[in-house]
């Protein structure tokens, strides 16, 4: 039996086991870890773009409002500048609803919001279309939850990149 689940209608898969095939996103969930410092997650103020320089390109930082159940309460904080030639623009201070598609917003924001249920970090991979004349391509992302002081996920970071097809 398999731990992936799919996130229909796509050809997207959830990982809650955290099975990173790419180094980048394992180099993000260690720093993450790392300044999670024995709490569930960390605060956003102990990120800092200096220390991940590397993956600024891919990264995204997602906000979250209660009850974080719809793509209007899933705001696009940042969304680097790879993801912005990916998606051929850039949804920074956009809703989900407001940049993706009825379809996709939906889908991200069920993937955000199970972050923000669990409190933990999640993978995602699969095939996504961003560009029906380029067709499918294969993509990996992590999504860790970020707290702006206190409990609540009130945020999420990630990185998204792409895979080199088998």
């Amino acid at each position: 039996m398999s731990a992936h689940l799919r996130l229909s209608p796509f050809d997207i898969f959830l990982d809650p086991l955290l099975d990173l095939q790419d180094s980048r996103l394992r180099e993000l969930l260690a720093y993450w870890n790392g300044k999670r410092a024995g709490r569930a997650m960390p605060s956003r103020a102990d990120v800092s773009p200096a220390e991940i320089v590397s993956h600024l390109p891919s990264v995204f930082l997602i906000g979250a409002e209660l009850p974080a159940v719809n793509p209007a309460h899933f705001h696009v904080r940042l969304m680097g500048t790879a993801l912005n030639e990916l998606f051929a623009a850039d949804f920074t201070g956009r809703t989900l609803e407001q940049g993706l598609s009825e379809k996709a917003s939906s889908a991200l924001a069920k993937v955000l919001g199970v972050v923000c249920e669990l409190r933990r970090p999640l993978r995602l991979h699969g095939q996504a279309v961003f560009d029906e004349e380029r067709g499918p391509t294969e993509i990996e992302a992590v999504f860790m939850p970020l707290t702006l002081g206190g409990t609540r996920v009130e945020m999420a970071m990630g990185e998204l990149v792409k895979r080199a097809s088998a």
